[in-house]
């Protein structure tokens, strides 16, 4: 009887320690006890032989329910100099149940020369701790404690609010000068007070009366020219549209607007139908024709402008044209032609 358990004693005793020689397991925690909420990890370390194939288990069903995984690691494994495979693996976890948890043995079974069987690690335990609490000292609930307010807090919103006030006055000097333009105004600078129609024709008329041009043999230019200004002189001074209008539209435009002026209505429609004949039908005037469309123009605008009363330090002056003006104007024209 003895002799039998001595010869079952060696046999189990020689297979555990082939068993180790193949293959080597172990797991620990970093510690062995941590306050609830923590994490911690868990180390599994085997090393066996390069022939041996281990599965590793199901880390849900080995680890209890006590213990929450929280990420698992992959298998590192590296080859030692003594020809054996050493394979690390780490799993995160943590418990939120307090008192002493035990991670029963795990099993690995594992296949070599055609041959399975398992291996396990050593039971390991984890303890876990809750802050004690001191149940005799009651405290009142705590006041609202306000943090000191300083430029940290204050210039967010400077900032926000210098952002809208931006935004704000980009839209409105947009819509301003939208309106602007609608109206043809200038956006930035003030509009210029507009220059008297008749000061305009007159300039005008010295101009062209200067630049000679039927003398020239420019006849067509000469009359497109002084029926023009005398066309821009009825619009800006009787708000008739004539640049768009034909002779006759013009004449009946001006007698509409209570102009009763027959002698000069007479001598507008000599001016127009002459410089149409010229235009239209290439009509050659006389020299003294075309004196007379000059100073008739020059007397339609004098006879017909407004006159402007500016008083410049306490005397009135009147801005006006006598007739012996036009009479100069009319020796002007006539040395002019002779020459």
């Amino acid at each position: 009887m003895i002799k039998s358990f001595i010869t079952i004693f060696l046999a189990v005793g020689t297979f555990i320690i082939v068993n180790a020689q193949i293959i080597q397991v172990n797991a620990r925690f970093d510690s062995t006890a941590i306050m609830i909420g923590d994490q911690i990890k868990l180390h599994i370390e085997m090393e066996c032989q390069k022939d041996v194939r281990v599965q590793f288990p199901s880390w849900m069903d080995a680890i209890p329910r006590n213990i929450e995984i929280l990420e698992t690691y992959p298998v590192d494994s590296i080859l030692t100099s003594g020809g054996r495979v050493r394979m690390k693996q780490e799993i995160l976890v943590t418990s939120f149940d307090s008192g002493r948890h035990v991670l029963s043995p795990i099993r690995f079974p594992f296949e070599v020369e055609g041959k399975t069987d398992t291996i396990t690690t050593r039971p390991i335990f984890l303890n876990v701790f809750t802050m004690p609490i001191d149940s005799e000292v009651i405290a009142d609930i705590k006041p609202i404690y306000k943090l000191p307010f300083g430029w940290a807090d204050i210039w967010p919103w400077l900032l926000r609010i210098g952002m809208l006030l931006l935004v704000v006055a980009l839209m409105g000097f947009a819509i301003y000068a939208f309106i602007r333009r609608r109206n043809n105004k200038p956006i930035f600078s003030a509009p210029k007070p507009a220059e008297p129609p008749h000061l305009v024709a007159l300039r005008e008329l010295d101009r062209l009366r200067g630049e000679k041009l039927w003398q020239n043999n420019r006849i067509k230019d000469y009359y497109t020219r002084l029926s023009d200004v005398v066309r821009t002189y009825i619009e800006g001074r009787f708000g008739v549209t004539a640049m768009e209008m034909t002779s006759d539209e013009i004449l009946a435009g001006l007698q509409n607007t209570g102009f009763e002026d027959n002698n000069l209505v007479d001598r507008l429609r000599k001016l127009f139908s002459l410089a149409d004949l010229v235009k239209f039908a290439k009509a050659q005037p006389f020299p003294d024709e075309n004196e007379t469309s000059m100073l008739d123009s020059y007397l339609f605008v004098n006879n017909t402008k407004i006159e402007v009363v500016v008083e410049l330090s306490g005397v009135e002056n009147k801005e006006d044209t006598s007739d012996s003006e036009v009479k100069g104007i009319e020796e002007d024209i006539k040395k002019q032609s002779k020459t």
